[in-house]
């Protein structure tokens, strides 16, 4: 669901649950708590810097509540990972309010894979790495002291390392103000009903019934099967889903594609916060991932900015025996303070608001603003061609 990628919880569980410890030292150079995407873009990314030496690093990694899932993310030029997408597309069809308008990406490609194949290709060359030590436990408790940083288990066993990266859990125990829930449906329907070039990204229109703030995104795989996620993005308090979400479904494969007749392989759900404070880092314990507040606030995409960040605190790592987060970007935070504002009081504007982006100017463009990778100057230009009187009420900055 996961720029950027949104992420959607599913059912399955990776097929090898326990990992063998090579050793099991007291001490190390770096711990990375969590070994999920983030944990495991930072192992990697460590590993293949030639400046890191032959420094010992932990990778503590839960596989108890392992729930993998689909990944939709887009990238412009290389990837920073080998990785073989299910479907890949530079045709968008986008909703402008009017019907949907298809648009080429000229720079950008928005593909879709499964964090299964992403821990896969990632695990290749973490496991090969004799540096990193990985154990399949749960962290407990991070102390951070002025000069090494102690991490306990929950099995009573404690280490300690020079510095901790630490993406188990937004640190925060205050409800986020948005969250955005929803679930991706693998379906197969009886006759060829989808054109494999082109996904439907992000269609707001409403079907019978449904709020203003739910959404759908089409991603065929072949001409009978597809990947389709429905989405609502919500008050943080609220209920998840006011209607059932597979009647949704249903109903937007006959309205948008005339399918009436279609089987569910997989439903894969989740929820992800939005709009979460990026916290400060604790001395030599660093917040990393969604933890950190990398996801992107009005979109919930994070895949390929949270590949940027772990590259980022690697090569930090790798230069200086100390791992540091990219700064966040003032400007950007701005931007998205009052957009957040109008989903929370007032979804059917942020739907205006969000159609007139992929209206008004090429999709390339709203793909690098929405990787926070434009200039002032490309940020004017896109601005300029968007309502942005809307944002300006005082109750959307509060």
């Amino acid at each position: 669901m996961t720029g950027a990628a949104r992420a959607g919880a599913g059912p399955d569980r990776p097929a090898r649950a326990q990992v063998a410890v090579r050793r099991e030292p007291v001490d190390f150079d770096l711990i990375l708590a969590g070994g999920g995407l983030a944990g495991r873009s930072l192992a990697y990314f460590l590993s293949r810097h030639p400046g890191v030496g032959e420094a010992r690093i932990l990778l503590i990694d839960d596989s108890r509540h392992y729930q993998h899932r689909s990944i939709v993310y887009w990238y412009d030029g290389v990837l920073p990972l080998r990785l073989t997408p299910s479907a890949s597309y530079t045709t968008l069809a986008v909703d402008t309010g009017a019907g949907l308008r298809t648009t080429s990406l000229h720079r950008h490609t928005l593909s879709v894979t499964s964090s299964q194949r992403i821990f896969e290709c990632l695990d290749g060359v973490i496991d090969a790495d004799p540096r990193i030590t990985r154990l399949d436990a749960r962290t407990a408790r991070i102390d951070a002291q002025q000069d090494r940083v102690s991490v306990v288990l929950a099995d009573g066993r404690s280490f300690t390392a020079g510095h901790c990266c630490d993406s188990t859990a937004p640190p925060s125990r205050v409800a986020p103000p948005l969250v955005m829930t929803g679930e991706i449906r693998h379906v197969r329907t009886t006759r060829a009903s989808f054109d494999p070039s082109v996904a439907t990204f992000m269609d707001f229109r409403p079907g019978d019934g449904e709020q203003p703030d739910r959404f759908h995104c089409l991603l065929p795989v072949s001409s009978r099967e597809a990947l389709l996620e429905t989405g609502r993005i919500t008050p943080g308090g609220a209920p998840a889903l006011a209607r059932p979400s597979d009647a949704a479904a249903a109903e937007y494969l006959r309205r948008a594609c005339g399918v009436a007749d279609f089987s569910t392989l997989t439903v894969q759900r989740g929820v992800i916060p939005l709009g979460l404070r990026r916290p400060s880092s604790k001395g030599r314990h660093l917040y990393v991932g969604a933890a950190s507040g990398i996801v992107k606030a009005t979109t919930g995409y994070g895949f390929t900015r949270i590949l940027h960040q772990a590259e980022r605190i690697a090569s930090s790592f790798a230069a200086g025996g100390s791992p540091r987060s990219p700064e966040a970007s003032r400007r950007f935070r701005y931007y998205d303070k009052p957009v957040l504002g109008l989903w929370l009081h007032d979804p059917d504007a942020a739907v205006r608001f969000m159609r007139a982006a992929f209206a008004s100017v090429d999709a390339d463009l709203v793909l690098d603003f929405l990787d926070e990778r434009t200039t002032p100057l490309q940020e004017r230009t896109l601005l300029g061609s968007m309502p942005v009187g809307m944002l300006l009420r005082p109750r959307f900055w509060r």
